[in-house]
C-alpha cells in the first residue's frame, strides 16, 4: 500500500486541495432562486470595492432594460410600493442608489448600521488598493487608492449633492413575496418594493474558534486602532488579508506579535501583504507559526497545537481572531433564498428522477427484448396503444420480473445473463420513472405553471421532459412490443438526441460566453459529434455498405474495419481504448488492434504532451462535448477539497481493470487454456470480468451516474472520477508542457476560478502564487480564464516537460496576449 500511496502522491504532486465557500445561488444577472430578489457586491464572491460599485450600476441598468420590471413599474399605483428597495449602504448599495436616482426610480436604502459601515470598521490607516488597477469604472461612485480615512472622505464628498434616501439602524429580518411585490420586514416595520437588491456583503457573525477561553475580554474579531495593542503580547489567528494586515499594523507598537495559521502556506493574501509580512518576520517583529491551531486561550497566555500534536504555550494579553465572517444563512432561509448546492425536497426528487431516467436509458439500451413474452412484434404504435388497455398485457407486464429472474438464474451464457440483469433494472426503473415523473409533473403544473415565463429556463425544462418521455416510450415500445420508431433502434435515437443536445446547448453556451476560444471549441465539439460520432456510423456507412460502395463482403473494409457490417466500429476512430472497449473485445481484427494501440499509446500521448489532456477531453471526446455544453450551467456544483481529490484515484483502478479485461481477452485469442483452481478457460473468465466491467463502469458509472448527477454534481463526474481513458491521460499529463499561467500581481484571491472549475481544481492556489497550474485533471474548458474578474489567467506551454513544476522560478515564459484566442479568451 505504501507504493500505491507514493504513486497517487506522484500523480497529484503538490496539487492544492482548497474548498469553495457556498454563497446564495444566483444566475448571470445576480437574481436569486426567489425571482425578483437580486444580489450585488461582496456577496457575489468578489471582494473588491471597485467591482462592488460597478455591480450596483449594472443591476440598475439591467432593471432599466427588463420589460417585465418596466410593466410592473408602470402598473404600480401604490405609492407605498417602491420600485427598488436596496438592503445595505456599502459601495455596492450606494452605487445602485446613485444610478436609481439618475433613472428616477422610487427607491430606499436600508442599512443595519450606517453608510459605508464596512469601511468605517477598517483598522485606522488601513491601506486601500483599488484593484483591478486598469479597470475603467462606469459607476459614478469612484474608488481610488489611499487609506481608510481618505477613501471615506472621497466617498462622502461624491454623494454630498445627491439625494440618496438611506434609513440607518434598520436590520432586515425577512423578505416575503406578496403577489407582484415584496414585503421587507425590519425590526421597526415593513416596506414594500417591486424588486429587492441585497448589497449586505458577508454581514453575518464572526467565525468562532470554538476553544476554551474564547469568551475572555481580551479576544477581539476586528482591529479598530493599531495603537490599542501598544505594549501587548498579541496573537493573530488567520491566513487571509485581514489577519496579515492586522499582524503588520500592530507590529510597530506591540510588545510581541505571533501569527498562527492552520495550513502550511498562505493561499489568499495579496502579494504585497505577504511580502511585507515576510520582511517583518525576518526582522523578528512577527513570529509566524504555520500549521498550528489555537487549543486554549488563558488569562495570560495562549496554547497552540502544532501538526505533531505538541502544545506550544506563548505569553499573551490580546487575541485577534481574523478568520472571517459567517454568511447570514438564517436570513436567507427565512427569505427562502437557496444557497449553492442546497437541495430542497423537490430537488431531491428531481435528482432521483434523473437517476431513474439514466437507468432506463443506459440499462435499457443494452437489455434483452421481451416482446415474445407478450404479443410478438406489433405492427404499429396504434396497436401498442390498444394493447395498453388490455388486462392480458398488464398481467404479463407485472409477471415479467419472474421471467427475467428465471433467465438470470438459469442462463449459462455470460452476455445473456448481463442482458437480463440490465432488463430487470430497466424494468423497475421505468415503473419508478413514470410514477415519480407523473407526480413531479403534477406538482409543476399546479405550482409553477401560472408563473412560467417563455425563456431559456422554460425551454430547457420542457426539452428535458420531452426527451425523458420520448426515451421511456422508445424503450417501452421496443423491448415489450418489438416496435421501432422509423425502423431505428433505441441506440440510434440515443445517439441522435445526444448529438442534438450538444448542438442546442452548445449554441446557448456560445451565446452566453461569446469568446473566440469558446466559439472555436464548441463548434469543434458539435461538428465532431455530429459527423464522425453520429452521421458516419449511423447513417452514411450503413448506406454506403448497402449500395456496395465499401467493397465486397470479403474485402479489407468489410472484413477488417467493419466485419459483418458492424459499422459501430467507426466510433473507435474518435473514441479511443479504454473509453471505447469494443474494438479490442469480441471479434478483434488486425486493423483495430493496430489502430487502437497506436491511437491510445502514440497519438493521444503526443496530443497530451503538447497541449494537455484537455486537447482530447475538451475538444474531441463526446463525453466532454456533453459536459461542456449541457453541463456548462452546472459547473459550480463540482466537488472540491481533499476528499474529492482522493476519489479521483478511482479512475486509476478503472484503468487497471480495463488492462486486465482486455489483456485476458487478447491472450485468449492467442492461447485459450484453462485457468487452474477456477478451472475455466481464459476466454470465459475474460467474458465474466468484461461484463462486470461493462455493468459497473460503462452502464452504472459512465451512464447512470455520469448523466444522472449532471444537474447536482456538475457534468464532469464521469470524466473526473471514473473514465479509464482520462486516467491514462492523467499519467501522461504529468509529462505535459501544457500549463495555465497567472499574473499573480493581479490576483485578488476571490476564488471564482476554483469555483467555476468543474474538475474541482483549486486554481486560485496556483494563481495567487504565480505557479503554473499543472493539475492533471484540467480539460482546457477556459471557464477559469473567462470568469476571472481581473484577467489573471491564460493558457500556455512550457519549453519542455517539467515534472517538478519549478521551471518558472528560473525562466520567464512568454505569455499569450489576451487578444489571442489560444490564451483562453
Amino acid at each position: 500500500m505504501n507504493y500505491l500511496s507514493k504513486y497517487f502522491n506522484w500523480l497529484q504532486k503538490d496539487v492544492p486541495t482548497g474548498e469553495v465557500e457556498k454563497y446564495p445561488e444566483i444566475n448571470e444577472n445576480g437574481e436569486t432562486s426567489v425571482k425578483g430578489i437580486f444580489i450585488i457586491g461582496d456577496l457575489t464572491g468578489i471582494p473588491l470595492l471597485k467591482l462592488a460599485a460597478e455591480s450596483g450600476k449594472k443591476i440598475i441598468d439591467y432593471f432599466s432594460n427588463d420589460s417585465e420590471f418596466q410593466k410592473l413599474k408602470q402598473a404600480n399605483t401604490d405609492k407605498n410600493i417602491y420600485d427598488v428597495l436596496i438592503v445595505g449602504a456599502g459601495p455596492a448599495g450606494i452605487a445602485a442608489g446613485i444610478e436609481a436616482s439618475k433613472k428616477n426610480f422610487s427607491f430606499l436604502i436600508l442599512e443595519s448600521a450606517k453608510k459605508f459601515n464596512t469601511i468605517v470598521n477598517f483598522p485606522k490607516g488601513k491601506p486601500i488598493i483599488a484593484a483591478p488597477g486598469e479597470y475603467q469604472q462606469q459607476s459614478d461612485l469612484k474608488i481610488n487608492d489611499g487609506v481608510k480615512e481618505s477613501l471615506l472622505d472621497e466617498l462622502n464628498q461624491q454623494i454630498k449633492n445627491i439625494d440618496i434616501p438611506v434609513k440607518e439602524g434598520l436590520m432586515v429580518q425577512k423578505i416575503e413575496k406578496d403577489n407582484n411585490h415584496f414585503k421587507v420586514s425590519t425590526i421597526k416595520g415593513d416596506y414594500k418594493a417591486l424588486r429587492v437588491i441585497l448589497a449586505i456583503g458577508k454581514s453575518g457573525n464572526a467565525r468562532m474558534l470554538n476553544v476554551p477561553g474564547e469568551d475572555l475580554p481580551k479576544v477581539y474579531n476586528r482591529l479598530i486602532d493599531p495603537n490599542d495593542a501598544k505594549g501587548e503580547d498579541v496573537l493573530v489567528v488567520g491566513g487571509g488579508d485581514s489577519a496579515l494586515e492586522t499582524a503588520i499594523a500592530v507590529s510597530h507598537c506591540a510588545k510581541s506579535v505571533t501569527l498562527s495559521y492552520r495550513k502550511p502556506s498562505f493561499a489568499r493574501p495579496k502579494e504585497q501583504n505577504e511580502k511585507k509580512l515576510n520582511e517583518l518576520v525576518e526582522k523578528g517583529k512577527i513570529k509566524l507559526l504555520l500549521e498550528t491551531n489555537v487549543k486554549e486561550v488563558k488569562d495570560n497566555s495562549a496554547v497552540l497545537i502544532n501538526k505533531d500534536k505538541k502544545d506550544i504555550e506563548i505569553p499573551n494579553s490580546m487575541v485577534f481572531t481574523m478568520i472571517g465572517k459567517e454568511l447570514p444563512t438564517d436570513f436567507f432561509k427565512r427569505s427562502n433564498i437557496k444557497m449553492e448546492g442546497e437541495l430542497s425536497v423537490t430537488s431531491k426528487l428531481q435528482f432521483a428522477l434523473l437517476l431513474l431516467f439514466a437507468s432506463v436509458l443506459y440499462f435499457g439500451k443494452s437489455s434483452a427484448d421481451f416482446y415474445d413474452k407478450f404479443f410478438g412484434k406489433i405492427d404499429s404504435w396504434s396497436s401498442v396503444f390498444v394493447n395498453l388497455f388490455s388486462v392480458e398485457f398488464w398481467n404479463k407486464f407485472f409477471s415479467l420480473p419472474a421471467i427475467i429472474l428465471n433467465n438470470i438464474f438459469y442462463e449459462s451464457k455470460v452476455w445473456s445473463f448481463t442482458k437480463y440483469f440490465n432488463a430487470l433494472i430497466a424494468y423497475f426503473s421505468l415503473i419508478a420513472f413514470v410514477l415519480l415523473g407523473g407526480y413531479l409533473l403534477y406538482r409543476f403544473f399546479k405550482e409553477y405553471l401560472p408563473q412560467i415565463k417563455f425563456n431559456w429556463q422554460t425551454f430547457k425544462y420542457f426539452y428535458f421532459i420531452s426527451v425523458g418521455a420520448f426515451f421511456a416510450v422508445i424503450f417501452f415500445g421496443g423491448r415489450y412490443f418489438g416496435l421501432e420508431l422509423l425502423d431505428k433502434s433505441q441506440s440510434f435515437w440515443y445517439t441522435a438526441f445526444y448529438s442534438f443536445t450538444i448542438l442546442i446547448f452548445g449554441l446557448h453556451r456560445m451565446k452566453m460566453k461569446p469568446t473566440r476560444y469558446i466559439k472555436f471549441q464548441t463548434w469543434t465539439l458539435i461538428l465532431i459529434q455530429a459527423f464522425p460520432l453520429f452521421i458516419l456510423p449511423e447513417i452514411l456507412l450503413p448506406y454506403l455498405g448497402k449500395i456496395g460502395a465499401l467493397g465486397s463482403n470479403d474485402g479489407f473494409i468489410m472484413t477488417q474495419v467493419f466485419p459483418n457490417g458492424s459499422y459501430w466500429h467507426a466510433y473507435g476512430f474518435i473514441l479511443a481504448w479504454p473509453l471505447f472497449m469494443p474494438n479490442l473485445y469480441g471479434n478483434i481484427t488486425t486493423f483495430w488492434l493496430v489502430f487502437s494501440l497506436i491511437q491510445t499509446f502514440v497519438v493521444i500521448p503526443y496530443i497530451v504532451y503538447r497541449w494537455g489532456k484537455g486537447a482530447y477531453c475538451g475538444w474531441i471526446c463526446s463525453c466532454g462535448a456533453l459536459a461542456e455544453t449541457l453541463g456548462d450551467e452546472y459547473r459550480t456544483l463540482a466537488l472540491h477539497g481533499p476528499k474529492a481529490k482522493k476519489w479521483e484515484n478511482f479512475g486509476q483502478w478503472a484503468l487497471l481493470a480495463a488492462f486486465v479485461v482486455t489483456g485476458l481477452k487478447l491472450f485468449s485469442v492467442l492461447h485459450d487454456f484453462n485457468i487452474p483452481i477456477i478451472n475455466e478457460k481464459i476466454s470465459y473468465t475474460a467474458d465474466v470480468l468484461h461484463n462486470i466491467y461493462y455493468i459497473g463502469i460503462d452502464v452504472i458509472f459512465a451512464g447512470v451516474l455520469g448523466v444522472g448527477v449532471y444537474f447536482f454534481l456538475s457534468g464532469r463526474v464521469w470524466c473526473r472520477f471514473g473514465c479509464p481513458l482520462a486516467a491514462w491521460m492523467h499519467i501522461v499529463n504529468r509529462f505535459s508542457r501544457y500549463r495555465i499561467f497567472s499574473d499573480k500581481k493581479k490576483c485578488i484571491s476571490c476564488n471564482i476560478c476554483t469555483k467555476v472549475c468543474h474538475m474541482g481544481i483549486d486554481v486560485m492556489n496556483f494563481a495567487n502564487k504565480g505557479i503554473p497550474m499543472n493539475d492533471v485533471e484540467c480539460v482546457r474548458c477556459s471557464a477559469c480564464v473567462v470568469n476571472c474578474p481581473t484577467q489573471v489567467l491564460s493558457f500556455g506551454s512550457l519549453p519542455k516537460a517539467d515534472l517538478d513544476n519549478d521551471l518558472y522560478k528560473n525562466i520567464k515564459f512568454p505569455v499569450l496576449n489576451n487578444t489571442d484566442w489560444r490564451s483562453g479568451l
